[in-house]
C-alpha cells in the first residue's frame, strides 16, 4: 500500500516532466483550463444544481476536473495552434519552466481530486483516508490543507479568471 501524500508527490514530479516535454506555454493553457475547471466547480455548479453532496457532487466535481484537464491538455494539439509556430520550445529557459509549470499543474489537478475525495469522505472502498495517528498521515491532512480549492476561493477566484484571460491574450497573441 501507498501513502497518499506519496502518491500525490509521484504525481506531482510526472507532470513536471510532462511540462518540460511540452514546453511553457502549452503548460499555461493548462494552467488557464485548471483555474475554469475551480471556478466551474466552486461558483457555476452550485447556481445551476444547488447543494449537491456526497458521491454525487464528488463524481461531478471529477467529470469537470477531467474534462478541462483534458481539454487544456488537448487545446494546442488542434491544427491552428500548433501551425501557428507559439507553442514551440525554442530555448532551455522555457523547458525550464514548462517543467515548474507542469509540477504546478499536477498540484492542482491532482490535488484538487484529493481535496474533492476527502470532502467527500473517500467513498470509494479503494483509497482510504490518512490515518492521523501516522506521521504519514499528518503530514497528508497538512497537504490537504493547502490544496488550490482550498486556497483558491471567493474573490480569489475571481481575481485568478481575470489573470488567466490575461494569460490566455498574452499566449495567443
Amino acid at each position: 500500500m501507498i501513502s497518499l501524500n506519496v502518491l500525490f508527490t509521484i504525481f506531482v514530479l510526472l507532470f513536471g516532466v510532462i511540462g518540460a516535454v511540452r514546453g511553457l506555454r502549452k503548460e499555461l493553457v493548462v494552467v488557464v483550463s485548471g483555474i475554469l475547471a475551480l471556478f466551474t466547480i466552486q461558483e457555476v455548479l452550485p447556481r445551476l444544481l444547488g447543494d449537491l453532496s456526497g458521491t454525487k457532487a464528488l463524481l461531478l466535481e471529477l467529470i469537470v476536473l477531467f474534462v478541462c484537464g483534458f481539454l487544456g491538455y488537448q487545446t494546442p494539439a488542434f491544427r491552428r495552434f500548433s501551425e501557428s509556430g507559439r507553442f514551440n520550445r525554442d530555448t532551455p529557459i522555457e523547458i525550464i519552466l514548462g517543467a515548474v509549470f507542469g509540477a504546478l499543474n499536477g498540484y492542482w489537478l491532482v490535488g484538487s481530486a484529493w481535496y474533492f475525495i476527502d470532502r467527500a469522505a473517500y467513498p470509494f472502498p479503494w483509497i482510504t483516508a490518512p490515518d492521523a495517528a501516522t506521521e504519514a498521515g499528518q503530514k497528508a491532512i497538512e497537504l490537504l490543507q493547502n490544496m488550490v480549492p482550498q486556497l483558491l476561493n471567493g474573490n480569489g477566484l475571481y481575481a485568478a479568471i481575470a489573470i488567466a484571460v490575461l494569460i490566455v491574450i498574452g499566449v495567443m497573441i
